[in-house]
């Protein structure tokens, strides 16, 4: 392969990695330090199944969760397609077209309640991923205008949404039409809330399978604080080409809100379903402390970490950046606030640059890693 080939010159130059030395950025990582541990740094492609996670190229990684067994699934936004790291440290593809890779919206042969293996079902910007608690996977096929579940042996369904619009509140969340769903959580009782980018809402899904609207009037804009969630509006990317954009994340009775184009978090009480901004100033910009006063710039993905903080990928910022639930102080955890890409491994967390990372993740130990998305990487913290 083209990668083989290339660290065996990389070698024979004399290069970082030193001849007969592990090729794995990630060997032997001490703690307190950043390396790579999936794609070829600054390299967007495709380059096959089979390779070492060290070895194998992406293309703008967006979601990483870790399964029960020990193996990780990510998705690849532009290479269309959902992947697997098994535990052993190789990459395959579980849903999508790899010859070629190619996007659509599902089998050749057409959608069914069945469903289809994963190898013939293409995907068009798969974004989020989430693990259900029977261990099915949910994918947030955001171009394709659906959720889909995943099974353990990688059969694909529709679990919700069909055509592009925003129809099918009150009914069943399979005939409901999304415009390019972008993020999911699930609460305590088994409710998936959806964020519907495009339409500017949250849609939440209860265990019987019907959808309703769950906050967002449809409107653009940043406004509601104080009243009720379904009064409020949100800004999120908009456009024909729009980024993915929006997130969400249920913890402990809140749904915490990724409010991405108004640089803002903003939090719901799921009982009084009653909105406040939790965390920015609602201008751009980059500043620890107190999360009101605060600035940050496109927050998207959010997730609670073994310390019981909420981390957020502050993606226009280059960095990740977490809040301390008792004292409400922000404070950054990885990257510098300037976009940009190291040549070193194992730099200091806060030494490390980054390039709009899109999404976070924890590991069951509690390593961090990254979405270091336009580096074309998943990054570890250890």
């Amino acid at each position: 392969m083209r990668l083989r080939v290339g660290v065996a010159l990389f070698c024979t130059v004399g290069g970082a990695l030193g001849c007969g030395s592990d090729p794995d950025p990630c060997a032997d990582q001490r703690p307190g330090t950043v390396c790579t541990w999936l794609g070829l740094k600054g390299e967007p492609g495709f380059n096959g199944d089979g390779l070492m996670r060290f070895e194998t190229q992406v293309n703008q990684v967006q979601d990483l969760v870790f399964l029960d067994d020990g193996a990780a699934l990510y998705s690849d936004l532009n290479n269309h397609l959902v992947r697997r790291v098994a535990v052993d440290g190789r990459v395959d593809t579980v849903v999508g077209w790899t010859d070629p890779v190619f996007p659509g919206d599902g089998p050749l042969t057409g959608i069914t309640p069945a469903g289809a293996p994963g190898a013939e079902w293409q995907l068009t910007h798969p974004t989020a991923l989430l693990v259900r608690p029977e261990g099915a996977v949910l994918v947030a096929a955001w171009h394709n205008y659906k959720i889909l579940e995943v099974d353990a042996a990688h059969q694909v369904s529709v679990f919700a949404g069909g055509d592009v619009g925003f129809d099918g509140d009150g009914g069943p969340a399979v005939d409901a039409e999304f415009a390019r769903p972008n993020d999911l959580t699930i609460d305590d009782d088994g409710n998936l809330y959806v964020v519907d980018q495009q339409n500017q809402r949250i849609r939440v899904i209860d265990p019987t399978g019907r959808i309703e609207t769950f906050a967002g009037t449809g409107a653009m804009g940043s406004t509601g604080d104080g009243g009720a969630a379904t009064d409020a509006t949100f800004a999120w990317a908009d456009s024909s080409s729009p980024n993915p954009s929006g997130n969400v994340l249920f913890h402990d009775g809140a749904l915490f809100v990724a409010d991405t184009e108004a640089h803002r978090i903003r939090v719901i009480d799921t009982t009084s379903k009653i909105i406040e901004t939790f965390a920015g100033t609602g201008e751009p910009g980059y500043s620890d402390g107190p999360a009101l006063q605060a600035m940050l710039r496109g927050p998207r993905d959010l997730e609670i970490g073994p310390d019981g903080d909420l981390y957020f990928a502050d993606t226009d910022n280059g960095a990740v950046r977490a809040i301390d639930l008792d004292t409400k102080v922000v404070r950054t955890v990885v990257g510098t606030g300037e976009l940009g890409l190291d040549d070193d491994e194992g730099t200091a967390p806060l030494e490390t640059r980054l390039r709009r990372p899109f999404g976070i993740a924890f590991a069951p130990k509690g390593d961090l890693y990254v979405m270091d998305s336009l580096n074309e990487r998943i990054v570890r913290v250890r």
